[in-house]
């Protein structure tokens, strides 16, 4: 079976907070190991921006029905390929909310035009590594 990846980015709708955030895990945790999507959410300065992997059959109605969740708008698609292995095949779902740690600052930073975190100025190259490298954060315990 070909794997897929499909990366999107978009902006959190006014008053989202972080029970939101609870919400959407666990959803998408149940979800998506029915079916064999992994994958990794990251938010933070009211934008997401979202990776995930799987069939593409999976992929694509994965995101068919995120497009529909009414906590988010504009959702833009960054990239969409067919891959040889999953990055990150550990989590049925993650989800990390960014925060004001130095080291995820400096990330952002790398990829991002400005300090504040812009995931619609990546490329989707841009964002594949900066949600590797947010992934190493994670696994040492910088951001949770």
């Amino acid at each position: 079976m070909a794997l897929y990846r499909l990366i999107y980015v978009s902006q959190a709708i006014a008053g989202l907070e972080y029970p939101d955030l609870v919400d959407i895990l666990g959803k998408s945790e149940r979800n998506n190991q029915k079916v064999g999507i992994t994958g990794m959410l990251s938010f933070g300065d009211s934008m997401f921006l979202q990776v995930l992997e799987g069939s593409r059959r999976m992929v694509s109605q994965t995101y068919n029905r995120i497009l529909l969740d009414k906590r988010h708008v504009n959702a833009e698609l960054i990239n969409f390929s067919e891959i040889e292995h999953r990055d990150f095949g550990v989590w049925s779902m993650k989800v990390v909310q960014l925060g004001v740690q130095q080291e995820v600052r400096d990330i952002i930073l790398k990829y991002s035009s400005s300090a504040t975190f812009s995931p619609v100025s990546m490329t989707g190259q841009q964002s594949l590594n900066f949600l590797r490298e947010l992934t190493e954060l994670y696994q040492r315990g910088v951001v949770g």
